[in-house]
């Protein structure tokens, strides 16, 4: 997968705790940024265990919401443990909120504050600069779209069907 070749290979002695994914800025506040839960986002061992054993016990436990990823990301940043940025070298994103076609159409309303995407999003391209050749994840992705994906990206379909 391509999101594997971004972790270390764990024979380390101490890990860096890393949280991956695609970082927005929660109602577009630089002090509050969190990795989108809907492409997933990836936690190595020290991240998970910094999460799980240091912060949730007393980083709003009670808590019920269904804003998970901005309240992981609230409780690692309160524990020192930033969302990194997983742009490409292009500044391509490597994590999807969306399917291809949105992020491939997609254009930000000329007030970024009239729609959230626009409004959260951190130094995004548009069009086909906005996805990276080596994304790691897509959201809402049913079954035959994804079996077209991965067999047009590993060679196993002509894209002109």
């Amino acid at each position: 997968s391509n999101g594997g070749q971004y972790l270390p290979d764990g024979d380390e002695e101490y890990q860096v705790p890393l949280f991956l994914g695609r970082r927005f800025a929660e109602n577009g506040d630089m002090t509050r940024i969190f990795n989108s839960g809907g492409s997933g986002y990836t936690l190595n061992k020290a991240a998970l265990k910094t999460l799980v054993v240091d912060a949730m016990p007393s980083c709003m436990p009670h808590l019920h919401t269904f804003s998970e990823d901005v309240q992981v990301a609230r409780c690692l940043r309160k524990m020192g443990v930033p969302a990194y940025d997983t742009k490409d070298e292009a500044g391509a994103e490597r994590y999807m909120p969306f399917q291809p076609g949105h992020h491939l159409t997609y254009r930000p309303p000329a007030k970024k504050s009239e729609d959230w995407y626009a409004l959260d999003c951190i130094d995004c391209k548009w069009g086909f600069d906005h996805c990276s050749d080596h994304s790691v994840a897509f959201h809402y992705i049913k079954s035959p779209l994804m079996d077209r994906m991965f067999g047009l990206l590993y060679g196993y379909c002509d894209a002109k069907r």
